[in-house]
């Protein structure tokens, strides 16, 4: 909305930060909460969109900078028999997880949850986990009555092959990018 000054400082915000994103031949990943996408790009092109589904957000006027991937989601492997011969199946896409956390620096915590039908308890340890992380900031906040202690968080609800798809491609120190939504 060009419009709204608020909208447009964020837009702008937003556009200088991946500017210096895109100077680089790192691949980086930019979250358009307004737009509800993922988008996965190298110097300032579109490699890859993942659509979200819905997010939710704690501090989220604290999400100023680019933030550096610090700890990326663990992966379970196959195991290898050496004994089984020559040929082992590399790992692939179906083995990367569906519900994963990501740490970044500076501090910021995002969960990435699958919405898709099938399993109740994934999807009831999903909710589950966020609400505990909810209350646990919601405790801090009261305990010492200062808000910007606890770190920003974003939860981000996507599809089962798209939450695959978006850990396979996250990097330890990959650069993440958030525009945020100023609409309540």
């Amino acid at each position: 909305d060009i419009t709204d000054p608020v909208a447009l400082q964020e837009a702008t915000r937003a556009l200088e930060e991946e500017i210096k994103l895109a100077a680089r031949p790192q691949t980086y990943v930019f979250i358009d909460l307004p737009a509800n996408v993922i988008l996965i790009k190298g110097r300032g092109v579109e490699l890859h969109r993942i659509p979200i589904k819905y997010w939710s957000a704690s501090h989220l006027d604290q999400l100023m900078t680019a933030y550096r991937v610090r700890e990326r989601p663990p992966v379970n492997r196959r195991k290898i028999d050496p004994a089984a011969g020559a040929e082992h199946e590399p790992i692939s896409l179906v083995d990367m997880p569906i519900t994963f956390t990501l740490l970044f620096s500076p501090p910021l915590r995002i969960l990435v949850f699958s919405n898709d039908a099938g399993d109740p308890w994934q999807w009831a340890t999903q909710r589950g986990r966020a609400w505990w992380r909810r209350l646990i900031v919601w405790g801090n906040m009261l305990r010492t009555g200062d808000p910007t202690l606890s770190p920003p968080s974003l939860d981000l609800t996507v599809s089962h092959e798209n939450a695959q798809s978006l850990a396979w491609t996250v990097v330890e120190g990959m650069p993440f990018l958030i525009r945020r939504s100023m609409t309540p």
